[in-house]
């Protein structure tokens, strides 16, 4: 039924929380999971006065980010490897939500799956949801996995 999988995670505990889900579907399908880090962009905060994107203090920002997708996809690809699935490695830059929506409409991607933090009501309202923003824009089909799962 599935051939393709696709796991966004950002290292956070909900995201990690999905991993298993997405392995164990993609074993029972024989499919390939895309694993997924999205580094975002540098918060305008981070900026002093004259600073450009080139910036030393940029740089910095971005190889921790790096970094941090290096270890977060590593986490995947070792899962699918105890569980004998083929995991491919991507890192794109934006905003989540948008880049986890284009990536699977142009990679034929057949399944999202990803960890929520499981927040209702105003919490999650104040704080938004990439799951949410995903789950409300792609057109292909996302299973959330919650914290309880």
């Amino acid at each position: 039924m599935f051939d393709r999988i696709l796991i966004p995670t950002d290292g956070s505990e909900p995201a990690e929380h999905a991993i298993p889900t997405g392995i164990d579907l993609a074993a029972a399908h024989d499919a390939t999971v895309y694993a997924m880090y999205v580094v975002e962009p540098v918060p305008l905060g981070g900026y002093a006065a004259g600073m450009s994107a080139a910036s030393s203090e940029h740089s910095e920002y971005t190889e921790q980010q790096e970094a941090e997708a290096e270890a977060a996809l590593d986490i995947v690809s070792e899962a699918g490897l105890e569980a004998d699935v083929d995991v491919v490695e991507t890192v794109k830059y934006g905003e989540p939500d948008e880049a986890i929506v284009t990536y699977a409409e142009t990679n034929d991607i057949e399944l999202i799956v990803m960890g929520t933090h499981g927040r209702s009501g105003a919490d999650r309202l104040v704080i938004g949801s990439v799951a949410e923003k995903v789950v409300r824009g792609s057109s292909v089909p996302v299973l959330t996995v919650g914290p309880e799962s």
